[in-house]
């Protein structure tokens, strides 16, 4: 048995990190040379633990969890049940498991000519640039003989793996990520005056619009598709990342989490 399949069995998870192949829209990354693995964990307080601080009533409602075929819906919650649990019951083992398949994955990205990239927060809102942990002593030698460019000496994911392209959506303001971990702002139906704030400190926004109705400018900037690829890093900047309602939830929402483009309260 490898170190990873012995933690993983320790920690009684198949895996932390799906691949590109389990998301259709991420699966649209290779066209850009880009293989991304994706961290999905149970949503909201799903487990009993708050993974989304800064989560409203409306993504709550349309959270992208929910948005997939039914027939799956079990299986898959209690895998991401068992991940968040494990998260936050014994951190180290999680930070390790997840330190071991993120080099697993960036030796196939490597293998395919692709770029590796991870996604922390496919179903979540974590700040990932303040958990700290403990490498492993065995994970410590194991990623020192298969992947030199590690820095050894960090103890938080990203600068773990400077040359690894993380990126994430986040509604968190004020986050200061490393340069390995490009961030785009989420706009909800009631956090304006954040949007506002991350604009200025050149941060790009997520804006979930109806089908058929993504305008081509918002908030006085130029809507990009988002939907297109899911690889945020290779976005222009300053834009506005546009994105089309998913599943019946979102599709329902009454919120104001969705938002109608005649909204444009900026662009005058």
């Amino acid at each position: 048995m490898t170190l990873l399949n012995d933690l993983r069995a320790r920690a009684g998870v198949r895996s932390l990190l799906s691949d590109e192949g389990s998301n259709p829209k991420v699966a649209k990354n290779e066209k850009l040379g880009v293989s991304t693995a994706v961290l999905h964990l149970a949503p909201g307080n799903m487990s009993g633990r708050e993974v989304c601080p800064k989560r409203s009533a409306g993504c709550t409602a349309a959270c992208l969890h929910f948005a997939g075929s039914p027939a799956y819906m079990t299986a898959k919650t209690q895998a991401r049940l068992k991940r968040t649990r494990l998260f936050f019951d014994d951190r180290n083992l999680f930070m390790n498991i997840l330190v071991l398949e993120i080099a697993d994955h960036v030796r196939r990205a490597d293998r395919k000519n692709l770029i590796a990239a991870v996604r922390l927060n496919g179903t979540s809102d974590i700040v990932w640039e303040r958990k700290k942990f403990v490498l492993f002593p065995d994970v410590k030698k194991e990623l020192a003989r298969k992947f030199p460019t590690a820095n050894l000496e960090q103890n938080e994911i990203t600068r773990i793996f400077p040359t690894v392209q993380f990126y994430d959506y986040t509604a968190i303001p004020g986050r200061d990520s490393p340069e390995n971990y490009h961030l785009t702002f989420s706009m909800k139906e009631d956090n304006m005056l954040d949007v506002i704030a991350e604009m200025k400190r050149g941060r790009n926004v997520a804006v979930v619009f109806p089908v058929g109705e993504v305008p081509s400018t918002f908030l006085g900037l130029p809507v990009i598709d988002g939907d297109e690829t899911d690889y945020r890093p290779a976005d222009p900047s300053p834009c506005v990342v546009g994105l089309k309602v998913k599943g019946l939830r979102g599709k329902a929402d009454d919120t104001g989490f969705v938002h109608k483009s005649h909204s444009d309260l900026l662009a005058a």
